[in-house]
């Protein structure tokens, strides 16, 4: 079915989505334990009005105030002219006589000023881990998290937030540079539909990588399925030292947490190429389950120790449950 060019913003959107559904459509055929050529998933999240209505109604939130910056949304230590009152200060000259509070002199019978809190921008850094282990499951893990990370992209330049995007693997793969404005948004997302695929993912060599190529402070959100080479943790940990707000974003598909598997199997590791033997019984089902939950467990109490936010999250869940719901409970926006 032949795609009309909109007139509005809200209709390219909605266009551009629609396309990575069609393609979507084409790729779900293939067996879910074998890798497709980049899993688009589904957009249908995205493609609700009334969703885009509610996410440009969110704010993310920061962990503490913010120094410095351009005009945005976020509260600022910096004191300047808004309508939103911080403090009171003792007025000497030089000071606008208008910002005097009277109420304060008739009952502190002295002279006021009223401070204002400046709001800033606070620069958005987008992760995706686009390893081959992401793109495995149905719904598609790769697919999911791009949708993921163009509606939180969508959320913050809606806000006057500045966004950037990069894609990991090994390595940085691609890049998408810092940007401001919802005029921005068919570029971030045509640059998330696009992203290079890794064959496996060393986290924290990407995020040291990131780190010298960008400026200090931000919110950070690693979208990632954490099955890295290396020491993913230290990578979190390095994007802190930089100043970073962060958000870890677990994600899992269905079948990693409860596999459908029974009597003689051989399994492709989607990565590496190596291919297992075994044979799988209701004990064994039993003791992958655990020790999954127990993984699933101490990437939690790393974040909650780490003071980083986390979000663990199932490829079959709404992207309107998560932003409406989870990233509310767990204070990511309001």
């Amino acid at each position: 079915m032949p795609i009309t060019r909109p007139t509005t913003t809200l209709g390219r959107l909605r266009a551009v989505f629609a396309v990575g559904a069609n393609r979507a459509r084409r790729v779900l055929g293939a067996s879910e334990d074998t890798p497709s050529e980049i899993g688009q998933g589904s957009a249908g999240g995205l493609l609700q009005e009334s969703f885009v209505r509610r996410l440009e109604r969110l704010n993310l939130l920061t962990r503490g105030l913010v120094t410095q910056g351009l005009a945005g949304e976020h509260r600022s230590r910096r004191h300047a002219g808004s309508a939103e009152f911080a403090d009171y200060r003792r007025y000497v000259p030089g000071d606008d006589f208008r910002r005097i509070d009277w109420n304060a002199y008739a009952r502190l019978d002295g002279l006021f000023v009223k401070q204002t809190e400046a709001r800033v921008e606070v620069p958005v850094h987008l992760i995706l881990d686009c390893s081959q282990s992401m793109n495995w499951g149905t719904p598609n893990k790769l697919g999911f998290s791009r949708r993921l990370a163009a509606a939180i992209g969508y959320l913050a330049l809606a806000r006057f937030d500045a966004v950037s995007a990069v894609c990991i693997a090994d390595g940085i793969k691609d890049r998408f540079p810092l940007v401001r404005g919802k005029a921005q948004v068919l570029r971030l997302l045509a640059f998330l539909d696009q992203t290079t695929m890794g064959q496996y993912s060393r986290i924290e060599r990407s995020l040291a990588e990131y780190c010298e190529g960008t400026s200090r402070g931000g919110i950070a959100f690693l979208i990632s399925d954490l099955l890295s080479e290396d020491d993913w943790q230290a990578g979190v940990i390095r994007l802190l030292k930089h100043g970073m707000d962060v958000v870890v974003v677990h994600v899992l598909a269905p079948r990693e947490l409860h596999p459908m598997l029974d009597g003689e199997v051989e399994l492709l590791d989607a990565e590496t190429g190596d291919l297992v033997e075994l044979v799988v019984g209701e004990d064994a089902r039993r003791t992958y389950e655990t020790r999954a939950r127990d993984w699933c467990d101490e990437v939690g109490a790393f974040c909650a120790r780490s003071e980083v936010g986390h979000l663990r999250l199932d490829t079959t869940v709404e992207l309107e449950e998560i932003f409406l719901d989870q990233m509310r409970r767990q204070r990511v926006v309001r």
